[in-house]
């Protein structure tokens, strides 16, 4: 194999993308893995708080940032590191995004750079029940002893990568690419552009779910909350279920995060399941919210019909 990248990883303070406290990199040449890079990082001023549900997640506290270099030095190091090679990352979205937005909260320019995405590349590649970091470098045989590890992490994408690369016989990353049908992400200091797949979607796009009745009776026990789904309802289908829910004040939502008030659990489906887990990722992010001390509910398909009614 010939060519040169650098895959990178971003653990951040809080749910701002922002406040990047770590960041991992590894270069690779040739088809191997030839030099890496990690530091923990003092978040811009503005977005420096610690959450306590990404510090369950990574780790990370305020302290161990205190003497840790801010992000202009940080970001200096990463060019330097990367030289202009074209970066990679797993869901490179919110990596990207995060580079970005912590440039933005310091008043600095977007750099310029261009860049993969191997959760997209993954998907074009494996049939997978999942495609979280952790799913794939299992399947590919790649190490990740230590998830969201920085360092751990990028390693874990660059594996992924190489593991793509190898398995449709392509020599350099651009390669894999084009043969995917893949266009590359950019950055610029005014623009920038996704890592995504040529052509029109040609699935059928997802209803908006409803929004909530501002006329319903303000007493109702759902009135007000946003209210998350997962699994198969009994009774009704989830669509009617969420329209039921908007008429007495409540808010569907359709993925669990800080903002989430109740989480509905109903029979669960295995076969969406990551691989050697009985619940869902919705169910196991409520969980390390009520860990992390979030005010959020877990209630079954009984007790939430009950509330609906009430």
């Amino acid at each position: 194999m010939s060519g040169t990248w650098v895959a990178i990883d971003f653990e951040t303070a809080n749910a701002y993308r922002g406040s990047p406290c770590a960041v991992g990199l590894t270069a690779v040449e040739d088809g191997r893995i030839t030099d890496r890079m990690y530091t923990l990082i003092r978040p811009p001023a503005a977005h420096r708080h610690f959450d306590p549900y990404n510090t369950l997640v990574h780790g990370i506290r305020a302290a161990d940032v205190e003497s840790a270099p801010g992000w202009a030095e940080v970001l200096q190091q990463i060019q330097e590191f990367t030289a202009g090679r074209t970066l990679v990352a797993h869901n490179a979205a919110f990596d990207v995004g995060v580079l970005r937005d912590a440039c933005t909260a310091e008043g600095s320019p977007w750099p310029t750079l261009r860049y993969a995405c191997s959760l997209v590349v993954a998907r074009k590649t494996w049939r997978l029940i999942s495609y979280t970091l952790p799913e794939v470098a299992r399947h590919v045989d790649a190490p990740l002893n230590e998830h969201h590890q920085a360092g751990a992490d990028a390693d874990a994408a660059a594996h992924i990568m190489l593991a793509a690369m190898q398995r449709h016989e392509a020599t350099t990353l651009d390669q894999l690419l084009e043969g995917l049908g893949i266009v590359h992400g950019t950055v610029a200091p005014n623009e920038w552009s996704g890592s995504h797949s040529k052509g029109k979607y040609t699935g059928k796009p997802s209803a908006p779910l409803p929004g909530a009745n501002p006329d319903a009776d303000p007493n109702g026990a759902l009135y007000g909350k946003a209210v998350c789904i997962t699994g198969t309802l009994s009774r009704i289908k989830r669509a009617e279920a969420q329209a039921a829910l908007a008429s007495v004040g409540g808010t569907p939502v359709p993925k669990v995060s800080g903002k989430t008030d109740i989480l509905v659990v109903a029979t669960p489906d295995p076969r969406r399941f990551a691989i050697g887990s009985d619940k869902s990722d919705k169910q196991k992010t409520a969980e390390r919210l009520l860990e992390a001390g979030r005010d959020i509910e877990i209630i079954g398909e009984a007790d939430f019909f009950e509330r609906l009614n009430s």
